[in-house]
């Protein structure tokens, strides 16, 4: 029989394996970048799956039907992750981190920081796609990525205070003052990002040569994706073993240093 509410049941299972996905990646690269260069790009993520009225809001904007099948269509922020960094520097490093990852597919990108909207909000947004591999099948699923300064949450978050508040027509000098606003922060950012560009050159010399990939290539890359058959390195074992019995010479111990060998 069907059912719709199953069915929405098995979608959202998509989306929240993919938004976990993306976390656990996310948490990997900042511990990466945090342990070789001793900064981590991201203040904090928040993560979320769109309320059903939000959905249904946003299908009502684009005169369409409330179904399963327009959801995954049209709405392409189901699931959402808001990255928060310190510096504008930090949002663009991000994303071409993120980007770079071979199993995330960039389907969308809106750069609102080079190009702010008329209201002044700012903020680099992305549609990923990112598989998810269930037990008999694996189903590439959309995920939108926000990516802020503090200083542009705090105003975004206040902004949307204010659009509820008046239904989206806030008074005319309420938005004055919240573009005058947003003019602030972006000089504000650029303020704090060339006092950090500063303060960089100061431990530049330390990294300037490192390499992770380098690190890594010490070791055998290949083994932390191997097994290593136990019954073959004991047999291994026993042949040196044996090896090193046959070339001791027979009488006594010779003497070196007072140690026998």
């Amino acid at each position: 029989m069907y059912n719709k509410a199953e069915e929405w049941s098995h979608v959202l299972l998509l989306y929240d394996a993919a938004l976990k996905q993306i976390n656990t990646k996310l948490e990997i690269l900042n511990n990466e970048l945090k342990l070789t260069h001793q900064y981590n790009p991201i203040e904090h993520i928040k993560s979320r799956l769109k309320t059903p009225q939000s959905i249904a809001k946003k299908l009502r904007q684009y005169n369409k039907e409330l179904t399963v099948d327009n959801i995954i269509k049209f709405v392409n922020d189901v699931a959402g992750i808001r990255i928060i960094c310190s510096f504008t520097s930090d949002i663009y490093r991000i994303a071409d981190l993120i980007s770079s990852q071979k199993d995330i597919k960039v389907l969308k990108i809106k750069d609102y920081i080079a190009n702010p909207k008329p209201n002044g909000y700012t903020s680099y947004h992305m549609i990923v796609a990112i598989p998810v591999c269930l037990s008999n099948i694996t189903i590439d699923t959309k995920v939108e990525i926000q990516i802020r300064t503090i200083a542009m949450d705090f105003w975004a978050s206040l902004e949307h205070k204010i659009y509820y508040k008046f239904e989206g027509n806030a008074p005319d000098h309420i938005r004055r003052e919240l573009r005058e606003c947003s003019e602030l922060v972006s000089y504000l950012d650029k303020k704090m990002l060339s006092i950090n560009e500063d303060i960089q050159k100061y431990s530049e010399q330390q990294s300037k040569d490192f390499n992770s990939e380098g690190i890594y290539k010490s070791y055998a890359v290949e083994s932390f994706g191997t097994i290593v058959d136990e019954e073959q390195n004991k047999e291994d074992n026993e042949d040196i073993k044996k090896d090193s019995k046959d070339k001791k010479k027979p009488g006594k111990n010779r003497m070196l240093f007072g140690f026998g060998v």
